[in-house]
C-alpha cells in the first residue's frame, strides 16, 4: 500500500512538474517574443515641431540693438563676453552686435551657420560684415519654434542615431552607468552582488546595480517601485534582450530613451532633446564638458539640473570626467581643459504654444491632411508662415485698445497670401474661440472700396470717376412692397460732392447711388468672387456692409488693392512640411485670382491715399508710417462692430473690435479699431521700410483738391488724383460731368 501511494506521488509530481515546466516555458517564450517585439517596434515617438518663418537681416533694416537681442533671445542665443566662438551666441559692444549664427535645415535648403557683426545707428542696421571686415548682404536667422505637437505622455524626443553621437557622449555614459557595459552579456554580477549586500544591511532596496540593459527594461516596460520581485524580473526581460539584439541596438535605444529632466510639465526624453534645451545645440557638437554634464544628470536629473542646482550640476560633471580619465578615454589635458570650463548653458525652452490662436489655425488643417497619430508621434517639422516679429507687432498694438472689448486681426503679405500674424481674442487663457477665422460680423463702410473699384472700371465709359460729383440727398428705394431709406451716420446731407470725398468721408447716400448704378448683381457677384460670402443677396443695403465675413476672410480680400486686382486663392499659413529625415510630405503652391480690375484698384488706392490728411482714417498720421499707404474704416449703423482695413504695398492688417454678445460700442471705428492697425502699421513699416504703389497701365493723373476732392476750376489745394485714361478732368469740365450725374438720377 505505502509502495503503491509512493508511487501514485511519484507520478503526480512528475506529471505536476511536467506541466509547471511546459507553462513556464509557454509563458517564458510568450514574454520573450512580446518584450523582443515591443523592442523592434515602439519607434520612438517624437513631437511634431511648428516653426515661423526666417528673418533675413540686411543693412537700412529698422531693426534696433534691442530688437535684435529681443530676437536672439528668443531664439535661445546665448550672450559672452568677447567674440562669440560657439553656435547660438552673441556679443555686444558698443553699437555693434557680433554673433554666431546656427545652422539650420529648411525644406528646400539648409541654413548655414556663420559669424557676422552688425552695426547700429538711429534705430536701423547701418552695416553688417564678417569678422575679417568683408561687407556681407545680409544674414539669415533660423526660425522661431511656435509649438510643439506631443502625444498624449508629453516627452520630448529628437531622436538620433548612435553614428550621430559623439564619442565623448558615449564614453561619458558608459564608464559612469555601466563601465562593464561591453564586457557582461545584460546582467553585471559583481555590481548586483555589492548592491544586494547593501540592500541587505537595510532590508530595502536602496541600491540598483542595474546595467545600461536593466535601466532600459526599467524604462521601456516596468514602474519604478524598488522591490526585489521588480528586479527579478528587470533581469529576465534585460538577458531577453541582450540575447537578441547587440550591444550597438541597445546603447542607440538607451541614448533615445533616458530621462533628462523637465521643462515645465514636458519630459525631456533622450540625448538629442536633452543637447537642444539645455545647450541649444545639435547633439553632434556638443563639448566634453557638456557630453560629461548630460551623462552625470541620468542618475538624478533633478538633483543635478544644470538649472535649479548648477553647484550639483557642476560637481557632478567634474566626476564624470575624472571617470573617463580614470578609464583613459580622454587624455589629461582634455580633462584639465573641460574642468575648467563653466557648465555653459544655454537653454531653449520647449514652447508649447506660442501665438495661440495662429497654432490652432495650422493645427486645425493639418489634421484635414494628417492623423493623430503622425502629426504628434513622427517627428515632423510644420514650417509656417507667420512672422514672429510683426507678430508680437500685433500683440503689443491690439493691448493698446480699450481692455473692455474683444478684438481679432489678421495680417496678410498680398503677393504670396502668407498669414503673417493672427489674433484671434484678448486673452487665449480664457478664451480659445478664434475670432479672426470663425467670428461672422457685418463689416459696414468696409464694403464701399469695392463698390467703388468696380464703379471707377465699370462706368468709366460714362465718364465716371473720382471727380464726379455726387448728390448726398435723401433717398428713397423701393424694394419690395416697401421703401428703403438710407442715413448717413449723423443724420445729415451734404449735398453735391466729388467721389473721392464721399469714398474717403465714407458718407452712406452716395454709396448707395453708386452701387445702384453699378449694379447690385454685380456687386453681389464680386464680392462672392472675393470671398466674402456666398448668395448674398442684391439688395441696396449691400452697398452699406450689411453682410457679414471674417476678419480673416476680409484681409484676403483687401489684398486686391496692394496687388493690382490679384488675390491670393487662399490663405496660407503653412509653406511646407518635412518628416523627420527632412523628405517633404506637404508642399503649398502660390495661386491667384484675377479678381478685380487693375485700373479700378489703384484709383481705390489713390483716393485712400488722402484719406490720412483728409477722412475717417486721417488718425494714421500719427504712426509714423514708412511709403505710401492707405486704410478704411468700417462701423455698423447700430456701433455693434468697428473695422480698419490698412494696407501698403507690401502688407494689409485688418481688426475687428466689439463685444461677443453684439452690445453698442458707442465709439467710431476711427476711435477703436483705426489705432490699432495704424500702430501696427507703423512698426512694421519701420522695421521693413515701405514704397509707393505701383500705377498700372491706362493711368492718367491731374489735379484734384485735396479737401473736397474736385478737380478743373474748383481745385484750390491740388493733388495728384488717378484716372483712367480718358476720364480724366480738364479745366473747366467739371460742369458736364455734375450735368451727367444729375440726369442719371434724375435730379
Amino acid at each position: 500500500m505505502k509502495k503503491k501511494t509512493k508511487k501514485r506521488l511519484y507520478i503526480i509530481s512528475s506529471i505536476t512538474a511536467s506541466v509547471l515546466f511546459v507553462a513556464a516555458a509557454v509563458y517564458g517564450y510568450s514574454l520573450y517574443e512580446s518584450v523582443t517585439a515591443r523592442f523592434i517596434s515602439r519607434g520612438f515617438p517624437s513631437p511634431s515641431v511648428v516653426y515661423s518663418c526666417t528673418l533675413y537681416l540686411k543693412s537700412g533694416m529698422g531693426v534696433s540693438e534691442d530688437m535684435l537681442v529681443n530676437k536672439l533671445e528668443r531664439l535661445g542665443y546665448q550672450e559672452t563676453p568677447g567674440m562669440p566662438f560657439t553656435f547660438g551666441s552673441y556679443s555686444i559692444s558698443g553699437n555693434t552686435v557680433s554673433l554666431y549664427t546656427r545652422g539650420f535645415k529648411m525644406p528646400a535648403y539648409n541654413i548655414s551657420p556663420t559669424t557676422a557683426v552688425l552695426q547700429f545707428s538711429n534705430h536701423s542696421i547701418s552695416e553688417i560684415t564678417a569678422n575679417d571686415g568683408t561687407t556681407m548682404n545680409g544674414i539669415e536667422l533660423e526660425p522661431e519654434q511656435l509649438a510643439v505637437f506631443f502625444g498624449d505622455d508629453f516627452k520630448m524626443r529628437m531622436p538620433v542615431n548612435l553614428p550621430s553621437i559623439p564619442d565623448n557622449l558615449i564614453n561619458a555614459v558608459i564608464t559612469t552607468e555601466d563601465a562593464r557595459f561591453f564586457e557582461h552579456g545584460a546582467i553585471d554580477l559583481s555590481s548586483i552582488f555589492r548592491a544586494m549586500l547593501a540592500d541587505l544591511s537595510s532590508m530595502s532596496i536602496k541600491q540598483g546595480g542595474s546595467t545600461i540593459t536593466q535601466q532600459l527594461v526599467k524604462t521601456l516596460f516596468l514602474s519604478n517601485r524598488r522591490t526585489f520581485r521588480r528586479k527579478i524580473v528587470e533581469a529576465v526581460m534585460a538577458l531577453m534582450i541582450a540575447h537578441r539584439f547587440t550591444k550597438a541596438q541597445i546603447l542607440n535605444a538607451y541614448l533615445n530613451d533616458v530621462y533628462l529632466g523637465q521643462d515645465g510639465h514636458v519630459n525631456i526624453t533622450g540625448m538629442g532633446a536633452a543637447a537642444r534645451y539645455y545647450f541649444s545645440s545639435p547633439i553632434e557638437r556638443l563639448t566634453l564638458s557638456q557630453c560629461a554634464m548630460l551623462a552625470g544628470m541620468i542618475a538624478s536629473p533633478n538633483r543635478f539640473s544644470p538649472i535649479s542646482s548648477p553647484a550639483e550640476a557642476f560637481r557632478r560633471r567634474n566626476y564624470v570626467l575624472s571617470r573617463m580619465k580614470d578609464y583613459n578615454v580622454i587624455t589629461n589635458e582634455e580633462y584639465i581643459k573641460a574642468m575648467a570650463e563653466p557648465l555653459g548653458v544655454a537653454v531653449t525652452h520647449i514652447t508649447v504654444k506660442s501665438a495661440p490662436y495662429f497654432v490652432d489655425y495650422v493645427a486645425d488643417q493639418l489634421e484635414l491632411k494628417f492623423s493623430k497619430e503622425l502629426l504628434t508621434g513622427q517627428g515632423l517639422r510644420i514650417f509656417t508662415t507667420i512672422d514672429m516679429d510683426a507678430q508680437l507687432m500685433a500683440e503689443k498694438a491690439m493691448a493698446e485698445a480699450p481692455r473692455r472689448l474683444e478684438g481679432a486681426m489678421v495680417v496678410i503679405q498680398p503677393q504670396t497670401g502668407y498669414v503673417l500674424a493672427m489674433i484671434g481674442g484678448r486673452d487665449y487663457a480664457k478664451s480659445q474661440f478664434n475670432r479672426a477665422v470663425l467670428s461672422q460680423r457685418q463689416i459696414g463702410s468696409c464694403v464701399k472700396p469695392f463698390i467703388y473699384m468696380l464703379a471707377f472700371d465699370d462706368l468709366a465709359k460714362k465718364g465716371f470717376s473720382q471727380a464726379t460729383e455726387i448728390d448726398d440727398a435723401p433717398l428713397k428705394i423701393k424694394t419690395g412692397t416697401t421703401e428703403w431709406e438710407p442715413h448717413n451716420y449723423d443724420d445729415k446731407f451734404r449735398g453735391y460732392m466729388s467721389a473721392r470725398y464721399a469714398l474717403q468721408h465714407s458718407i452712406n447716400v452716395p454709396a448707395v447711388k453708386v452701387a445702384m448704378e453699378t449694379g447690385l448683381e454685380n456687386i453681389s457677384q464680386e464680392l462672392e468672387t472675393l470671398g466674402l460670402g456666398t448668395d448674398i443677396p442684391a439688395f441696396p443695403s449691400i452697398a452699406l456692409g450689411s453682410i457679414s465675413t471674417s476678419p480673416l476672410d476680409l484681409c484676403l480680400a483687401y489684398t486686391i488693392f496692394s496687388n493690382n486686382g490679384y488675390e491670393p486663392l487662399e490663405p496660407i499659413s503653412i509653406k511646407a512640411v518635412t518628416d523627420m529625415h527632412n523628405n517633404i510630405v506637404l508642399k503649398t503652391d502660390l495661386g491667384f485670382n484675377p479678381a478685380a480690375p487693375a485700373q479700378g484698384c489703384y484709383i481705390v488706392d489713390n483716393v485712400l491715399l488722402g484719406s490720412e490728411t483728409e477722412g475717417t482714417a486721417r488718425g494714421l498720421r500719427k504712426f509714423d508710417i514708412q511709403g505710401e499707404y492707405a486704410g478704411k474704416t468700417g462701423t455698423t449703423n447700430d456701433f455693434r462692430d468697428t473695422w480698419f482695413a490698412g494696407y501698403t504695398p507690401d502688407v494689409v492688417a485688418v481688426d475687428w473690435m466689439g463685444y461677443d454678445n453684439s452690445l453698442r460700442i458707442g465709439e467710431p471705428s476711427s476711435a477703436v479699431a483705426l489705432p490699432v492697425v495704424g500702430k501696427f502699421l507703423g512698426l512694421y513699416t519701420r522695421m521693413y521700410g515701405g514704397r509707393a504703389f505701383d500705377s498700372p497701365s491706362g493711368i492718367k493723373f491731374a489735379c484734384v483738391d485735396k479737401y473736397t476732392g474736385l478737380a478743373g476750376d474748383k481745385a484750390t489745394d491740388c493733388v495728384q488724383g488717378a484716372f483712367i485714361a480718358g476720364t480724366e478732368p480738364e479745366k473747366g469740365a467739371v460742369k458736364s460731368i455734375i450735368d451727367w450725374f444729375r440726369h442719371l438720377f434724375n435730379k
